[in-house]
């Protein structure tokens, strides 16, 4: 049959069968009202097609909807098995290179042909710009068989990961998290029901939107690799931990001055070089010691690690993160009923439920959140999470003046604290992760009643920035004061 062209009330269509496969979008006139106007300088590659148009049809006010896009075959990525750690796997026939150029500039001893579908364990890669990585393969397995680092074309290659999104409905990936309308042909992509690809990553975004980092494809007329999916329209299966330096650093094997330990307790980890982890523990000492997988460092080949708090940030979670906590305070105070007795380690006196943790918060009003919420407090049969020790009392009354400014940026209105204050036990038993700021007091999950978690999320990020980790779930935004810069997504 052929393409045809179609105009209808808010576009001129290039069409196949029933289906669009481009499209000129009309605008508003800047001089009549009452007119439109179309840029019709992409409507000359129509003609330039083997199958240009021979036909057009004019629907223009006749109420007829809007035609669909024509759909792709649903994309299925092949299985990709158990990862130990780091592995890509190149798309096209490539050069490995030795040095940050154009591979007809390198001679034949600076450069390695790769065959496309070639799958390499890495270490770790560092993104150095100009669409490259400098990786560390975890073996010398070509050219010299001695040399481990390279420089990769990023466009020909894939780092695979377990994460896989499926498309629930056909939807659009979008260049921001808005509207589909309001956003210009260029800045979006339509995906069929079906698809699925793998991710890198996937974090909460505003306006119930999914920010994604495709790890086996790129899209649209720029090859983007990071796009803003609707939440309800995909699935995302599996969690991924990263640790990435946003600073030049040294790792180093205990929290002391690099100058002060030998050179095979210290190692230097450029800015942007991004690890797969293993775990971590809390930090202490403006410092974290993390676990890394799949990669050793330095002359004794370790794996962990004491990071500088400010040149670190961890991305994703472990897997089974999943809280489901629920708290019996509401936090609210009934005239004269001061609640259940309360005692804390290291602290004397007597606390009750109902009073506000700070009587008079930073600014100069009522405290809003009490002590009941903090610790969960039952007044049914009078339990309550008594704190492990002091510092979780002291991390109590930090988290509170933060919960403080976030009820004050949301014009004062209630907030719901899902979860505080979690003992070992308690942590277990409602699914949290293994090393939880909730254990030491300083971690809260709320709700911001009428606004989308996902929205105060994208709301919170910036503001919070390197204090601590963000993140949410449909239900709960989730906010801590760790020290450094943490965000994921629970996944539910």
């Amino acid at each position: 049959m052929g393409t045809w062209i179609k105009e209808t009330d808010k576009a001129v269509y290039l069409m196949d069968g029933n289906y669009y496969i481009d499209a000129i979008y009309k605008q508003p006139s800047s001089t009549n009202p009452l007119e439109e106007v179309a840029n019709i300088s992409t409507m000359k590659g129509w003609f330039q097609r083997p199958d240009k148009p021979g036909a057009m049809t004019i629907a223009v006010g006749t109420g007829a909807p809007e035609p669909e896009p024509k759909p792709d075959e649903p994309s299925k990525p092949p299985p990709i098995p158990e990862l130990r750690g780091m592995q890509i796997r190149t798309t096209a026939d490539t050069f490995f290179k030795l040095a940050l150029k154009d591979s007809s500039q390198l001679t034949d001893k600076e450069k390695v042909f790769v065959d496309k579908g070639q799958t390499f364990d890495i270490q770790y890669y560092t993104n150095v710009g100009n669409s490259h990585w400098e990786i560390e393969l975890l073996e010398p397995t070509i050219g010299d068989r001695q040399t481990t680092r390279w420089y990769v074309y990023v466009p020909h290659i894939e780092l695979l990961t377990r994460i896989l999104l499926t498309v629930t409905s056909d939807t659009l990936f979008k260049t921001e998290p808005k509207l589909s309308i309001d956003l210009p042909p260029e800045a979006k992509v339509f995906v069929k029901n079906g698809t699925q690809m793998r991710l890198l990553s996937f974090e909460p975004a505003a306006s119930n939107h999914t920010k994604i980092e495709l790890a086996d494809a790129s899209l649209g007329p720029n090859q983007r690799t990071t796009w803003y999916a609707y939440t309800p329209d995909v699935k995302i299966l599996g969690q991924r931990q990263t640790l990435e330096t946003v600073n030049d650093t040294i790792f180093k094997t205990k929290t002391i001055q690099s100058s002060q330990l030998p050179a095979n307790e210290k190692v230097f980890v450029r800015n942007k070089t991004v690890f797969l982890l293993n775990s971590y523990l809390q930090p202490a000492d403006m410092h974290v010691r993390v676990a890394l997988q799949g990669a050793f460092l330095g002359p004794e080949n370790r794996n962990t690690w004491y990071c500088f708090l400010p040149d670190i940030k961890i991305s994703g979670t472990e897997i089974g993160n999943r809280p489901d906590d629920s708290n019996p305070s509401s936090g609210g105070q009934s005239p004269g009923d001061r609640g259940i007795a309360m005692q804390f380690p290291g602290f004397n006196g007597v606390y009750y439920s109902n009073n506000p943790i700070h009587p008079t918060n930073q600014f100069g009003q009522p405290g809003n959140f009490t002590w009941g919420e903090a610790l969960h407090a039952d007044p049914a049969t009078g339990f309550y999470r008594r704190p492990s020790n002091a510092g979780v009392v002291y991390n109590i009354l930090d988290m509170a003046r933060v919960m403080e400014d976030i009820r004050r940026r949301y014009g004062n209105r209630p907030i719901r604290i899902n979860s505080w204050y979690r003992d070992p036990v308690t942590n277990a038993a409602v699914g949290g992760a293994s090393q939880s700021r909730h254990l030491t007091g300083d971690a809260i999950d709320f709700v911001v009643p009428g606004i989308h978690p996902f929205d105060v999320f994208a709301d919170l990020d910036p503001w919070w920035g390197n204090r601590g980790g963000l993140a949410s779930s449909s239900v709960f935004t989730h906010i801590d004061m760790r020290g450094y810069r943490a965000r994921w997504d629970y996944g539910y």
